[in-house]
C-alpha cells in the first residue's frame, strides 16, 4: 500500500465532512432559488429587475468568458466568475499539492 493511500485512509473523516458541506450548500442554493419568488411576490414594494447572463468555458488551460444583458450585470457576473475561477483553481493546487507530498512521503512520521 502506497504511502497516498494511507493518507486518503486517514483522512476519510474529512472527505466525509467536506462532502456533507458541499450537499449543504447545494440545499442551500436550491432553497434560495426557491424562496426568491416568494419573498419578491409577498413584498409590496417594486422592484425593478435588471439582469443578464454570464458564462465562462475552459477549453484546456484557456478561460473564455462572456455575457449579455445590463453591462452592470455583466461586469459583476464576469468578477464573480473570474473569482470562482481562481478559487478554483487555487483549491486545486493545494488537493495536488497535499497529495503529492504524501506520495513522497513528506510531513509524515518516520515508521519504524
Amino acid at each position: 500500500m502506497g504511502r497516498a493511500d494511507n493518507f486518503l485512509k486517514r483522512s476519510e473523516s474529512q472527505r466525509m465532512r467536506l462532502f456533507l458541506v458541499g450537499l449543504v450548500l447545494i440545499f442551500a442554493g436550491f432553497f434560495l432559488i426557491l424562496v426568491a419568488p416568494l419573498l419578491t411576490l409577498a413584498s409590496n414594494t417594486k422592484i425593478e429587475a435588471a439582469g443578464g447572463a454570464v458564462g465562462c468555458v475552459v477549453i484546456f488551460f484557456v478561460p473564455i468568458c462572456f455575457g449579455a444583458g445590463a453591462s452592470h450585470a455583466v461586469a459583476w457576473g464576469l468578477v464573480i466568475a473570474a473569482v470562482m475561477l481562481a478559487a478554483t483553481a487555487l483549491m486545486m493546487w493545494f488537493i495536488l499539492r497535499e497529495l503529492g507530498r504524501a506520495g513522497r512521503g513528506e510531513g509524515q512520521e518516520p515508521s519504524g
